[in-house]
């Protein structure tokens, strides 16, 4: 979305466009924190918007007509940083395995081998996660 703002008059309830800005920044939540004239005409062009929750510790507003018909604004914002978090995770080689050497493995398995009809079902899960287990342990480290 584009804004274009025609109004200078930010800060006149009356200015259409400025009443426009203000809806715009509300329905976004926002603040607009320049309150002084960034024009050599009069009038604010140059806005500092933030989101409502995040202050502006500083603002100042140079005059205009310096190095342009445009003020200088600076303003400092605190910015917090967290501390970064780290996260350790297994990755095993297992384009580098050899995959006859995988389904012989597999095949000589108890995975492989008959099951009575009336098997424990945590046992088989046991097993499977078990079997499957040393054999990521043994050919992907």
């Amino acid at each position: 979305m584009h804004v274009i703002l025609k109004s200078r008059h930010v800060h006149d309830p009356s200015d259409t466009d400025a009443r426009c800005l203000g809806q715009l920044l509300a329905d976004f939540q926002a603040v607009q924190h320049v309150t002084s004239a960034t024009h050599r005409c009069g009038g604010t062009l140059d806005l500092v918007m933030t989101f409502t929750g995040c202050p502006v510790d500083e603002i100042n507003v140079d005059p205009a007509d310096v190095v342009s018909d445009h003020s200088l604004v600076v303003c400092r914002l605190p910015i917090h940083v967290g501390q970064a978090t780290t996260a350790e995770r297994l990755v095993r080689g297992w384009r580098r395995v050899d995959r006859d050497k995988l389904r012989r493995v597999l095949r000589d398995s108890e995975l492989c081998r008959p099951v009575a009809c009336d098997a424990n079902v945590d046992y088989l899960f046991d097993t499977y996660e078990t079997v499957l287990r040393q054999v990521a342990d043994s050919l992907a480290p």
